[in-house]
């Protein structure tokens, strides 16, 4: 557009010119020849004002190529950042903390706080495993069969804590976003290389001597307490486990020592 503009102004000088010399006598060389050299200046100084805008133009058009190579290079690495957040986001792996009612501080998020239940350890076809349970139930219907039967969790010895002794259990479900496994290894309170500890203690089951099924879980190293659960009820129980010799290696195991766990994530 600069380019037609001069061109154009140079067309307007030029037709000036000429009207000018028409009015001039035709027989006055020196007139004409001063009038064609003024003429080839203005041009040689337009020509030079053309160059130098295509210059200008040429380098003007070579940055905005650079930028929009840079905004490109900026949205890739915003889109390559967003996508990051969004996988680790979608990462991650729940454990329960038995025994208290907060996640860890490292990168764990509380999914819920509730109480221990389970089968009750005098019947024989109660459910083996300890679970969760959350604070606040959904019920639909108000009525059933009594064959499936949920208590809650007790301490029922003084083993976990001086004061532990039929006091109610809690219990935090806990989600990490910093890792896809998670690992009980009873018998330690440590983590192997490259795996994080969660959170230690002992690990616990039923009596082996009741009638119902139980399983192993790793009660907390420091538990807590259900606010005014000290009274003995019964239902799902802990005990400490401890180590038998016999097909069971000793050493490395010793027998009769408890057995310490650790909850490791990776």
């Amino acid at each position: 557009m600069i380019v037609w503009l001069i061109y154009f102004l140079s067309f307007k000088v030029y037709t000036v010119v000429l009207a000018e010399e028409k009015r001039l006598l035709l027989n006055d060389p020196d007139v004409l020849v001063n009038r064609l050299n003024r003429l080839e200046n203005v041009m040689v100084v337009l020509n030079s004002t053309v160059l130098q805008q295509s210059i200008t133009i040429q380098q003007q058009s070579l940055m905005i190529q650079q930028q929009q190579t840079s905004i490109n290079q900026q949205e890739l690495r915003i889109k390559q950042l967003q996508d990051t957040i969004k996988h680790s986001q979608s990462i991650g792996t729940t454990y329960t903390r038995w025994g208290r009612t907060q996640c860890p501080n490292n990168n764990t998020e509380l999914v819920y706080s509730g109480y221990v239940g389970g089968g009750i350890y005098s019947d024989s076809g109660a459910a083996a495993e300890y679970v969760c349970l959350p604070p606040d139930p959904n019920y639909v219907k108000t009525s059933g069969g009594d064959y499936g039967r949920m208590y809650g969790g007790e301490f029922d010895s003084n083993f976990f804590a001086s004061n532990s002794n039929d006091e109610d259990v809690p219990c935090a479900l806990c989600r990490t976003n910093r890792a896809s496994s998670v690992i009980m290894i009873p018998g330690k309170n440590t983590c192997h290389s490259g795996w994080k500890v969660e959170y230690h203690g002992y690990l616990a089951s039923g009596f082996h001597s009741h009638a119902a099924a139980s399983a192993y879980v790793c009660v907390d190293i420091n538990p807590e307490y259900i606010i005014g659960g000290v009274d003995q009820h019964y239902g799902k129980l802990f005990y400490e486990v401890v180590s038998k010799c016999g097909a069971l290696k000793c050493p490395p195991y010793i027998n009769n020592y408890p057995l310490t766990c650790v909850v490791c994530s990776k």
